[in-house]
């Protein structure tokens, strides 16, 4: 079950990390990758027979936050990272990061992050547009991306993280 399915969480925002499906952690794997970051419990994870991850959801809350870290290779890693090489000009790259649009030509996987604002009976409709600090976010990515020698993007900007 995801996060999207409860009532206590709203979706905020999406990163994710690619890399070489040969790559692809186990949940125990991602588990320390998230401890390392900060204190999440795991609520649901799926992995196939050999233990490598399908899903895992998290949550921690201290900083107010849910994840759902989602698998996804095959076409739909391969499309969704084809339209994000075509958004990437190198351009655009900050110093140093060079080598992280050339390690996208090795990617055929992906993670999807998920990152949800856990609700409080303090927050009010108006609460909507409020900022929710992304550093927890961040440090998911960048260890995550550690973990399986991938690349984290924001997807929705077109960035590296």
């Amino acid at each position: 079950m995801s996060l999207f399915g409860d009532p206590l969480f709203r979706w905020r925002e999406t990163f994710m990390v690619l890399f070489a499906a040969s790559q692809r952690p186990t949940v125990g794997d991602v588990e320390k990758a998230l401890a390392r970051v900060g204190k999440f419990d795991s609520e649901q994870m799926n992995e196939t027979a050999d233990g490598k991850i399908e899903s895992l959801t998290a949550t921690n809350q201290i900083d107010c936050i849910g994840l759902d870290i989602v698998y996804v290779d095959g076409e739909e890693a391969l499309e969704q990272l084809e339209e994000l090489q075509g958004e990437i000009s190198p351009e655009d790259l900050l110093p140093g990061q060079e080598s992280l649009l050339a390690k996208l030509s090795t990617c055929d996987a992906r993670l999807d992050i998920l990152h949800f604002e856990q609700l409080t009976s303090a927050m009010t409709e108006d609460d909507d547009e409020e900022f929710l600090d992304p550093g927890a976010l961040l440090g998911v990515a960048e260890s995550l991306a550690q973990l399986v020698d991938g690349v984290a993007v924001d997807p929705g900007s077109g960035t590296f993280v």
